[in-house]
């Protein structure tokens, strides 16, 4: 069912073209997926009242009071978070993005608006960009990137359609 998704929305990723759109997706599947520990979705903090995000933005505001902690978290498989889904135009209850069909149509369009749409050009810029909003900062998930690396590298092998130097034009700058 996931591998039927991921082709079926991969199409939609407007990534460089040395960068396999499938392996983008199931690396973010694999790092972010629900397992034994993590079964939920995730409450994200900022926000909620007393957040930075629920403190400085009214539609934040205004979606936590329709939704209640519902709608500071971040739903599904790939951990999109509900405000996000909202401002991609998402008009949905925040539990319906739990599904995975529901939400991949967001992240694609979050990859596409937040991550790929800024210049980003390797897929450890992707991994930095997903994980922490921008891959512009001096913050780096390096763990997160790594294990990104890995799951992109091991579903290159699974598309035969995607160039395997894919992997390769990362520089040691960016190396994780």
């Amino acid at each position: 069912m996931i591998r039927r998704l991921i082709e079926k929305h991969a199409k939609d990723l407007e990534l460089p073209p040395e960068i396999c759109p499938e392996a983008v997706l199931w690396a973010v599947y694999h790092c972010e997926r629900y397992t034994k520990t993590n079964k939920v979705p995730r409450f994200e903090a900022a926000y909620a009242p007393g957040g930075v995000s629920y403190e400085s933005s009214s539609s934040v505001r205004q979606e936590f009071e329709k939704w209640g902690s519902w709608a500071a978290c971040s739903y599904s498989n790939f951990q999109i978070l509900y405000i996000t889904a909202v401002e991609l135009g998402y008009e949905g209850p925040p539990l319906a993005l739990d599904r995975d069909s529901i939400a991949l149509p967001y992240v694609v369009k979050y990859i596409n608006k937040r991550v790929a749409g800024i210049d980003v050009l390797t897929p450890l810029m992707i991994a930095d960009a997903y994980n922490s909003g921008t891959s512009r900062d001096s913050k780096r998930p390096l763990k997160y990137m790594r294990k990104f690396r890995r799951a992109y590298e091991q579903a290159l092998k699974e598309y035969s359609q995607c160039s395997e130097s894919t992997n390769r034009e990362e520089d040691s700058s960016t190396e994780a």
